[in-house]
């Protein structure tokens, strides 16, 4: 995949999910963790969770090519779905 055609998909990464799943296709191009960040701070268009939580954290750092999901967003996906869960089939 061109990188000019991955960035007219990924254009806005608002989202973790997206960021990831951008990052995780670079990394499989190629790119280091460092060329994938800077790639995308150039050519997307970001939210400030994405800033404060994937960037300024350095998160970025730790996204694995092979994963399915990050760790953290499984967490964060197994709250959810525990809080959201009818408190009689918790028991």
């Amino acid at each position: 995949m061109e990188l000019e055609n991955l960035f007219e998909e990924y254009g806005e990464c608002y989202d973790r999910f997206t960021f990831d799943n951008l990052f995780r296709k670079l990394l499989g191009l190629g790119y280091t963790h460092e060329e994938a960040k800077d790639l995308i701070l150039y050519n997307c268009s970001l939210s400030a969770i994405i800033f404060q939580e994937r960037l300024y954290n350095k998160h970025y750092k730790t996204i694995k090519q092979d994963d399915l999901i990050s760790e953290d967003l499984k967490k964060m996906i197994i709250e959810t779905f525990n809080a959201n869960l009818p408190k009689h089939m918790l028991n």
